[in-house]
């Protein structure tokens, strides 16, 4: 059987879609398993077991036509689409005799979501993939755990030591960046977070992004009183997630990379403004914080905006350092190489907060611990 999965989009949505594509090959083991997506993305499918070729489509250079005859003449079984828009409808309408199948985006729900005068009886969306999931209940499986999967590569120690990245006991990487605006926690924000932290802890700040967000990341480093490591620019898709992988605890706001951390089961520091988890959007992590402001403005939008609609940006600028500071010194965080007396790390129960309950994981010396700043 030869199946395609396309989802062409954006970075977390497409590491979103590995628990379909795990639940599908664990039914059909056999399986030709394609995934069709941009080439900018393709970087978190690689090592995955579960696919058998990625097909990287260069929206700057390849005509779409093109990719729409190569997906014709490739005579697929089966095509899931997790898009649902016209590009992958375009696919499907000239696939020849392919079956497919499309998930459910829900999108006039999610829309009713963000108002708050239309969503008053409404359910939360468990998860993105919740939705993704609709495909496999129309082919008959189920979905197996929503955990999501990446595999690094098999160099990955070797990639982690060509960044340098200074000797630390603690290592705390953050991605600042947000494809819009308003997701976007204040640079001034993130500084003054920044201090706080270094002026209690022995800790190394990385701070991780695109090119396009060099700007953001120097404005951030400009305002910290410590140097601290802004590797903006400098890395791949996986270099990056071969850093989140290396640190104790990660920070961001509702981003591509927030999902990563939430793959590699990293403690982290989730901060939503415009947005909400109940539109999908949480990173699937019990080791995860969420910080968000209940506002009646929010959630504005779906996937954020360019500038605040009521000009205030309220749902950021009310999240306070100090609030997200608490938050960190609660949170449950393993470092295996360091005792608890040497890393300033005490023994916990379970906390709840921002009503998510988390289990504190334990150290290789079978004591759970959580990270305290005093």
């Amino acid at each position: 059987m030869k199946i395609l999965v396309i989802r062409f989009s954006s970075l977390g949505d497409v590491l979103l879609t590995t628990p379909i594509v795990r639940s599908i090959r664990k039914n059909y083991p056999s399986a030709e398993i394609h995934f069709l997506t941009k080439k900018e993305f393709a970087p978190i499918l690689e090592n995955n077991p579960n696919i058998n070729q990625i097909i990287k489509y260069d929206n700057k250079n390849d005509r779409f036509i093109d990719i729409i005859k190569l997906i014709a003449n490739s005579q697929y079984d089966l095509i899931i689409d997790l898009q649902s828009k016209l590009n992958s409808f375009l696919i499907k309408l000239f696939a020849g005799n392919s079956k497919h199948v499309t998930y459910n985006k829900r999108h006039f729900y999610r829309w009713r979501l963000t108002h708050k005068s239309l969503s008053k009886n409404l359910a939360p969306i468990k998860s993105t993939v919740s939705l993704y999931s609709t495909v496999l209940d129309k082919l008959g499986i189920k979905l197996d755990a929503e955990k999501l999967d990446i595999f690094l590569p098999k160099n990955q120690d070797e990639i982690y030591s060509t960044f340098r990245i200074p000797h630390s006991e603690f290592r705390i990487s953050i991605s600042p960046g947000a494809t819009h605006f308003t997701k976007q926690y204040p640079a001034n924000y993130y500084s003054q977070l920044i201090n706080m932290i270094t002026d209690k802890l022995n800790a190394q700040i990385i701070l991780l992004g695109s090119k396009n967000e060099k700007k953001l990341t120097a404005q951030i480093a400009n305002g910290c009183k410590k140097k601290i490591l802004d590797l903006a620019g400098e890395t791949d898709i996986m270099d990056m997630a071969v850093i989140i992988k290396n640190s104790e605890l990660f920070i961001s706001g509702d981003c591509g990379p927030m999902h990563i951390a939430a793959a590699l089961n990293i403690p982290q520091i989730a901060i939503f403004g415009p947005t909400h988890p109940k539109l999908g959007f949480a990173p699937i992590n019990t080791n995860a914080v969420i910080i968000q402001k209940d506002l009646s403005c929010r959630p504005c939008s779906l996937h954020g905006r360019e500038k605040c609609p009521k000009t205030h940006f309220k749902c950021m600028m009310d999240i306070k350092p100090e609030e997200i500071l608490t938050k960190i010194e609660m949170l449950s965080i393993p470092n295996p190489q360091l005792s608890p007396i040497k890393s300033g790390l005490r023994r916990t129960g379970a906390v709840r907060y921002l009503h998510m309950k988390h289990t504190c994981p334990e150290n290789k010396s079978g004591h759970k611990v959580a990270l305290k700043l005093h």
